[in-house]
């Protein structure tokens, strides 16, 4: 797994979402808003509330492409990896209210404290290769990756 570096794990924060690109078995794609999320050193976990295409396509296929972008100063972050589901209860239970209490913390929406009291999966993402989104960088080049990233996709 690559390490996030606090940078850009504290980027990511500062937007309060990202978009979550999977594809399905059939290669047809899908991009998704996440709100509730929580970022350690090396995974990111979201919280799952609707079981749509995002939900289905994890099952299909693992390989996940996250982004965040901040469109005022042209600065943004790709990662690919892999989700997995937690599913022992504990271990779930206390990363879900986590999230919650974090996602709440950052927002008064009473849209999103309703969604809150919903059952959730919780998706763990492994960071396996970033990328810089800013336009004077070389966008094509990894900034950490414990993969080859140019045999990945």
């Amino acid at each position: 797994m690559v390490k996030i570096p606090s940078e850009i794990k504290e980027f990511i924060e500062e937007q309060g979402i990202f978009v979550v690109g999977t594809t399905s078995g059939g290669n047809i794609v899908n991009v998704s808003p996440r709100i509730f999320f929580k970022i350690e050193e090396e995974v990111v976990y979201w919280l799952d509330f609707f079981k749509h295409k995002s939900y289905k396509n994890f099952k299909a296929n693992p390989w996940t492409t996250l982004a965040v972008f901040n469109k005022d100063n042209l600065k943004g972050y790709q990662f690919r990896g892999t989700v997995s589901f937690i599913t022992d209860e504990p271990t779930k239970n206390q990363i879900k209210n986590s999230i919650i209490s974090e996602t709440l913390a950052r927002s008064s929406s009473q849209k999103i404290k309703s969604l809150s009291n919903q059952e959730a999966e919780v998706i763990q993402f492994e960071v396996k290769v970033c990328y810089s989104l800013n336009p004077e960088e070389y966008s094509d080049m990894s900034i950490g990756s414990d993969v080859d990233s140019t045999q990945m996709f």
